[in-house]
């Protein structure tokens, strides 16, 4: 998979394996950057300050990515981030549906099913080649 993408482009779908991979991170990279940027340190260190918001700018885009393709990935618009930044509901619901749930089976309007999910698998009683003949024949490369 493509870190740039996953990260930083709000198009496709996401599964949930791929989307607990990036997130655990971004997470992680946040956490110190909310410890020590109290008021006390920050006021003393304008360089800890610029470095807090830059890096906090990152990781609220790329968790933004993260979240969308997620909820396309559930065949919900990019418009239900929203509910993600509310108080008590957000966290709930990301755990929720975009953590816990899966993701609409096949294609749906923003993509193919990252999961490869969408063909059912051919019936042997069908015939599987365009001329109507079965192809029940095996070739070994040697």
């Amino acid at each position: 998979m493509n870190q740039k993408w996953a990260l930083f482009s709000f198009k496709g779908r996401m599964r949930r394996r791929d989307y607990w991979l990036y997130s655990v991170p971004v997470l992680l990279i946040s956490l110190p950057v909310f410890i020590y940027s109290t008021p006390e340190n920050v006021a003393n260190n304008p360089v800890l300050n610029i470095l807090s918001i830059l890096i906090l700018g990152l990781v609220f885009w790329a968790s933004l990515a993260l979240n969308i393709k997620r909820l396309h990935d559930r065949n919900k618009s990019a418009w239900w981030v929203i509910v993600t930044l509310l108080p008590l509901v957000g966290p709930i619901f990301v755990i929720v549906e975009l953590g816990i749930l899966d993701g609409t089976k096949g294609p749906n309007q923003f993509g193919e099913d990252p999961k490869g999910r969408g063909e059912p698998p051919s019936s042997p009683d069908k015939p599987s080649g365009d001329d109507g003949e079965r192809k029940d024949t095996m070739t070994i490369d040697m």
